[in-house]
Formats: structure tokens, sequence, C-alpha cells
């Protein structure tokens, strides 16, 4: 029998909120495909929105909920006219990371048509790779976290 990976759907801020549920979709057509099974949750916390009516980031005990998924899926954090990003940043995101030893940052880099490109002669097509950064421990202090 096929385990299903359970995920933790936390679109947080801004454009999180309209990449993850098309995020979710693609995840959902490769399972299909490849012939695995997932299964997603969405958690309304993790957000400057959550942050104006209680006044953290996320509920006390944020740590027990995201540990029962295999994996947590995460949009965007910040609002910086609404919290400051040092609020929102180190009351989500940077937590998830030290707790859960989470610190990839995968993003595509891609010159699409019509967008202008500082890069002189880029043309779309020129430009498409994937950069990977990582975020080491030593970089997110825990007193910060705490």
């Amino acid at each position: 029998m096929m385990k299903t990976m359970r995920i933790a759907a936390i679109p947080g801020d801004g454009i999180g909120k309209e990449v993850l549920p098309e995020g979710i979709r693609v995840l959902q057509a490769a399972a299909e495909r490849w012939g695995f099974a997932l299964s997603f949750e969405q958690m309304e916390w993790a957000s400057c929105e959550y942050y104006s009516h209680h006044g953290k980031m996320m509920p006390d005990d944020w740590h027990e909920q995201l540990s029962r998924f295999d994996a947590i899926y995460f949009g965007a954090v910040g609002w910086p006219d609404t919290v400051p990003d040092h609020i929102s940043l180190w009351g989500s995101l940077l937590k998830f990371r030290r707790e859960f030893d989470q610190y990839v940052n995968l993003r595509p880099v891609r010159l699409f048509p019509g967008v202008p490109c500082p890069l002189a002669g880029k043309q779309p097509g020129d430009i498409d790779f994937t950069w990977s950064g990582k975020t080491p421990k030593a970089n997110i202090p825990r007193s910060a976290v705490e």
C-alpha cells in the first residue's frame, strides 16, 4: 500500500497566497503521473494577517502541529507595510528552518518575453536556471527564534 505524504501548506503573505495553490496543482499532477500520493492541509497562520489578529506570527503549538507532517510547503513571508520584516521573518520562516533543519532555498531564474533585462544582449531563453542557496544554522541564532 502506498504511503500518502502529508504536507503542511502555508501560503504566508503576498504572492504566497497566489503561487501556493498553483504549486499544489503541479505537485498533485506529478503525484498522479508518477504514482505517489500527497495530501495537503492548509495552515492559516505564519502570515502578517494572522499577526494583525493575534499579535504573533504563529500559534503557541505551531511546532507540534507541523511535526505531524512529512513536509512543509511555504509560500512567502512579509508585508512590511503592516509588520516589520524582522518580526515576520523571525516569527515564522526562520523558526521553521531552525527547528526542522530546513534551510535550502530554491529559486528559479528565467528571462521572459517582454521583461527588460539589465544584462546586455540577453533574450528569453538565454537565462534559465535555478539558484540554490542555503542559510547555515550559524546564521540563525537560537535567541532570535525563541
